[in-house]
This record gives C-alpha cells, structure tokens and sequence, in this order.
C-alpha cells in the first residue's frame, strides 16, 4: 500500500464513521439497517431489536425479518452500503 491509497482509505473510513454516527435511526426499518451494517449478521441485529422491545406483529424480530427489510429497493446511502455487505456476506456463506 502507498501513501496515496492509504489517505483514500482513511478518507472512507472517515466517511463511514460520519454516516453512521449522523444516521437517523428513527423506524424499526432503519434500526435494523443502522444495527446490520455495524453489526453484519442478521441474527445479532434481531436479538438486539428484540433487546429494544421491537416486534413483528406479536412476535419477537427474526433473522429473515431483518434480512427482508436489507433486501427491499435502498432507500438511502445506509441502506445500499446495508445491501452491499449483505449481498457480500451471502456469497461467503454459500461458498462453505
């Protein structure tokens, strides 16, 4: 790595940092995508949904709950990145 690409990845990182920190996580929807892309995994973002006291229906938050609302069309630059390292995190898990 060089000295260029090494500013160019604490440029996103940064960036990162930034988007999450200034994401309005005011719906269950957008929790679970918040909680996923800090998270990457469908089944801790359930149990701590289920920790805040979300519900679907009468019912406590699955992992494929989560993994629907990651799927749906992004809505926002937080739900692609979501979509993105869900989309990646499928592939390694099929690859096994």
């Amino acid at each position: 790595m060089n000295i260029e690409q090494a500013r160019n990845k604490i440029k996103e990182l940064e960036n990162f940092i930034k988007m999450v920190e200034n994401y309005g996580a005011d719906t269950f929807e957008k929790e679970a995508i918040k909680l996923y892309v800090l998270k990457e995994n469908v089944t801790i973002v359930a149990n701590e949904l289920n920790k805040k006291g979300y519900r679907v229906g009468n019912r406590k938050v699955v992992g494929k709950d989560v993994s629907d609302i990651i799927r749906l069309k992004p809505t926002d630059e937080m739900h692609s990145l979501a979509t993105k390292m869900f989309g990646k995190n499928i592939k390694r898990v099929v690859r096994r």
